[in-house]
C-alpha cells in the first residue's frame, strides 16, 4: 500500500510539474512587438527593426503578446483604416522612437486613422477591434489597450472640404467612400475553451473621436465572471453611444463586472439630425452586465447621458451629468432627470449618490463651438405631430398588423452641420484636466 501511495504521489507531483511547465512554456512564448510609422520596415517587429503599422503584423500575433507603438499616424494595412485582431493581446501606444518613454496625449501621440477618397482598400470595420468571439484557446491573458488615439476624421466622407457635415453614403464617381458606421475602438470577448478562467480587460488613456457608429464609439463586451476596467479615456464627437458596456453572456448571474471611472464623454450625436431611434447617448449598457460608474463626465448628448433601456444593474456615483437633450437617464421607456434619479430609477444600485449637474466650460475652439451651435437638431415627434396620414393600401396592411401608419414625407431643414471635424488638440484640451477638480479624465496616467 505504501509503495502504491508513493507511486501515486510521484505521479501527481510529476503531473503538477508538467502542468506548471506547460504554463511557463506558454508564458515564455508571449512576445513583445514594436511598431513605428517613422522608422518601421518589414515584419520582424523588434525594437531595433520595428514594423511600420500594426495592421501589417496582426496575423503573426499570438495570445499573450504585447504590441508597443511609437507616436505617429497609422492608417492600417493598405491604408484601409481598420485593424482587426483575433487573439488576446495588449496594445500600448504613445512611445518615443526608442521605446523608452511614453507621452500618449503629448509629444508621442499614436493616432489610428485611415483614408476615404480613392481608397480601393477601404473597409467599414472598426478602426481597431480585438475580436475574440471565435477565439477558443485556453490561454486567457489579461488584455490592456492603453494610450491610443482613434480619430476617424480622415475615414469619414464629408459634404464639402470644410468638413462640417458627414455623408453616410458613397459617391463612386468622385471616388468618395461612405462614412464608416462602426465603432472606433472595440474589444469583444466571449467564451473560450477554458472553463476555469475569466477575462481581465483594461482600456485606459485612450481617445476616441470623430466616429459615426450606430452603436458604441468605444465598446467593450465580455463574458461570464469577467472583470473590465474602462478608465481615463476621452470619448468625444461621436454618433451612437459614446461608450457601450456590453456582454456576451446570457446566463442569470455572475455577469461581467465593469468599473467605469474618470472618463470624459462629450458631444454624442444622434445618427443624423432626423432619425430618432439611434442612440445619441453618452453611455449604454447591455442587460447582463453589472457596473460601477464613478467620477465621469457625461455631457452634451442629443438624447441621454445614461441610456439604461435594458435595465442593467448600475451603481452611479459622483458623476457630472449635464446638457442632455431628452433626459439625463433612460430606464426602459422612462425618462428621468438628474434630480430624480436616486428616487425613481429602479435598476440603479441603492448606493448610487452625489451625481451633479454643476456648470462647466468646455474648452473647445471658438470656431468648432460656433459650428456646433449652428446645427439643426430635429425633434421628429414634434415635427410629425401635424402631418396627415396617407390613405394607402400599404397603411391598411400596416393597420391590420398593428404597425405605425406612414405619413406624408416630413419636410425639414437639412442641418448644415453634423459631426463636423474636431481636432485632436481640441479633444485633448477638453479632456485632459478633470472638471471641477474631480470629474472626468486627466493627463494620461503613465506608469
Amino acid at each position: 500500500m505504501t509503495k502504491l501511495f508513493n507511486i501515486i504521489a510521484v505521479s501527481l507531483m510529476s503531473f503538477s510539474f508538467f502542468a506548471v511547465g506547460m504554463l511557463s512554456t506558454t508564458d515564455a512564448f508571449a512576445k513583445d512587438w514594436y511598431v513605428s510609422a517613422n522608422k518601421g520596415k518589414g515584419k520582424k517587429g523588434s525594437k531595433k527593426r520595428p514594423a511600420k503599422d500594426l495592421g501589417n503584423i496582426t496575423k503573426r500575433l499570438k495570445a499573450g503578446d504585447t504590441v508597443h507603438i511609437a507616436g505617429g499616424t497609422y492608417l492600417g494595412r493598405g491604408k484601409n483604416g481598420s485593424t482587426v485582431i483575433t487573439v488576446p493581446v495588449s496594445i500600448i501606444g504613445g512611445y518615443d522612437e526608442s521605446f523608452t518613454s511614453r507621452d500618449p496625449w503629448g509629444a508621442h501621440k499614436t493616432v489610428l486613422s485611415g483614408l476615404n477618397r480613392n481608397n480601393k482598400n477601404w473597409v467599414s470595420s472598426p478602426t481597431l477591434m480585438i475580436d475574440l468571439n471565435k477565439y477558443r484557446g485556453k490561454l486567457m491573458p489579461a488584455i490592456m489597450v492603453d494610450g491610443l488615439i482613434v480619430d476617424n476624421a480622415d475615414r469619414n466622407r464629408y459634404k464639402t472640404d470644410k468638413q462640417l457635415a458627414i455623408v453616410r453614403t458613397a459617391n463612386p464617381k468622385k471616388g468618395d467612400m461612405p462614412t464608416p458606421d462602426r465603432g472606433g475602438l472595440i474589444v469583444s470577448a466571449s467564451k473560450t475553451g477554458n472553463f476555469q478562467e475569466t477575462w481581465n480587460i483594461t482600456v485606459q488613456n485612450c481617445v476616441v473621436m470623430n466616429t459615426a457608429p450606430t452603436q458604441g464609439a468605444l465598446s467593450v463586451s465580455a463574458y461570464k465572471g469577467s472583470k473590465v476596467t474602462v478608465r481615463n479615456n476621452i470619448v468625444m464627437n461621436n454618433t451612437g453611444y459614446g461608450m457601450l458596456i456590453g456582454s456576451k453572456f446570457m446566463g442569470s448571474d455572475n455577469y461581467p463586472a465593469f468599473t467605469v471611472e474618470n472618463n470624459t464623454v462629450l458631444f454624442t450625436w444622434k445618427y443624423d439630425s432626423y432619425v430618432q431611434s439611434m442612440p445619441g447617448s453618452a453611455i449604454g449598457f447591455d442587460q447582463t452586465t453589472t457596473s460601477t460608474v464613478k467620477h465621469n463626465v457625461f455631457a452634451m448628448t442629443d438624447r441621454f447621458a445614461v441610456d439604461n433601456i435594458k435595465k442593467a444593474n448600475i451603481l452611479l456615483a459622483e458623476n457630472l451629468i449635464l446638457g442632455n437633450v431628452e433626459a439625463d437617464y433612460l430606464e426602459f421607456n422612462t425618462r428621468i432627470n438628474l434630480a430624480d434619479i436616486e428616487d425613481e430609477a429602479e435598476a440603479l444600485h441603492e448606493d448610487s449618490f452625489d451625481n451633479v449637474a454643476d456648470k462647466i466650460t468646455i474648452p473647445v475652439s471658438a470656431e468648432w463651438a460656433k459650428n456646433y451651435g449652428a446645427r439643426v437638431l430635429i425633434d421628429r415627434n414634434a415635427a410629425e405631430a401635424d402631418i396627415k396620414v396617407q390613405q394607402t393600401r400599404a397603411n391598411d396592411l400596416r393597420s391590420i398588423l398593428g404597425l405605425p401608419l406612414q405619413a406624408d414625407d416630413l419636410k425639414t431643414e437639412e442641418s448644415p452641420v453634423w459631426l463636423h471635424r474636431l481636432s485632436i488638440d481640441d479633444a485633448i484640451k477638453a479632456g485632459s484636466s478633470a472638471y471641477l477638480g474631480k470629474y472626468g479624465a486627466s493627463k494620461a496616467n503613465i506608469k
